[in-house]
C-alpha cells in the first residue's frame, strides 16, 4: 500500500447513503481510499470515489481482497497546522 503520511486524516462522513448509487463499494477505515479528499466516505456502508467512471470502474489499484494498494489519483487529507 502507498505510504499514508502521519499527519494525514480520514475523509469526513458523506451526509447521504450511497447504497444505490453504480460503483460505490465497501471501503474499510484502514484501506488507502479512506484517507483520500475524493472518497465519499459511508464507514460501515458503502462509499463512492467521485472520479469513479459510470460503469463503476475506481482510479485506484485494489489487492485480491479488494483493498486499494496504489492509486494515481490520490489526494490525501491533511490536519491543518495548529
Amino acid at each position: 500500500m502507498q505510504h499514508v503520511p502521519t499527519d494525514a486524516r480520514q475523509a469526513e462522513w458523506h451526509p447521504l447513503p450511497l447504497d444505490n448509487h453504480p460503483g460505490s463499494r465497501s471501503i474499510s477505515d484502514d484501506d488507502l481510499c479512506a484517507w483520500c479528499n475524493h472518497l465519499c466516505y459511508r464507514p460501515g456502508e458503502r462509499s463512492l470515489c467521485r472520479l469513479a467512471e459510470e460503469e463503476g470502474h475506481w482510479p485506484a489499484c485494489f489487492d485480491p481482497d479488494g483493498y486499494a494498494q496504489s492509486c494515481a489519483e490520490l489526494r490525501l487529507i491533511f490536519t491543518l497546522p495548529q
